[in-house]
Order: C-alpha cells, then sequence, then structure tokens
C-alpha cells in the first residue's frame, strides 16, 4: 500500500499539486477506455484530458455528507470544494 504524503502547511485547499500514482496496467486501459468514449464526438473545445477525468471521478466519490464530515478535519474544505464546482461549471 501507498504511503500517504502530508500535505505542506503552505498549500492551500485550491492549490493544485501534481502527484505520481503507481496502478495496475488494466486501471489505465480502463480510464483510457473511458477517456475515449468520453471524448468521442468532442469538439477540441469540449475534451476532457486524463487529469480532468480523474478529477471529475474522484469528486463523484465524494457526497456532501463525506464534505461536512471532512469539514470537521479539515476546516474550510466545503468552501475549497464550492470554489471547486464553480470554476467547473
Amino acid at each position: 500500500m501507498a504511503k500517504i504524503i502530508r500535505i505542506p502547511q503552505h498549500l492551500t485547499l485550491s492549490d493544485r499539486r501534481a502527484i505520481t500514482l503507481t496502478l495496475p496496467e488494466f486501471f489505465l486501459r480502463a480510464l483510457e477506455h473511458r477517456l475515449t468514449e468520453v471524448n468521442d464526438g468532442a469538439t477540441p473545445d469540449e475534451e476532457v484530458t486524463l487529469e480532468q477525468l480523474v478529477e471529475i471521478d474522484l469528486a463523484n466519490s465524494l457526497s456532501l455528507a463525506d464534505v461536512a464530515h471532512l469539514e470537521r478535519e479539515v476546516p474550510g474544505i466545503s468552501a475549497a470544494v464550492s470554489r471547486w464546482l464553480e470554476e467547473i461549471e
């Protein structure tokens, strides 16, 4: 299992940070397949990148209850999620 690395304190919850993941090949193939399906028939302006697809999938895994619960442990996460939702509209 991967070790979770502490987030540097100088970063805000809306900052972006690059990470490296090592995944089984079948996950990568599944992501590539989904990406092809999502972009099928899309104009260049509508095309989704792999990073955007993963970000959307991760966002879909969080419920409002999850965010509310996390707010106690990670103050400001609700506001960061709200800002993110406004940006993607």
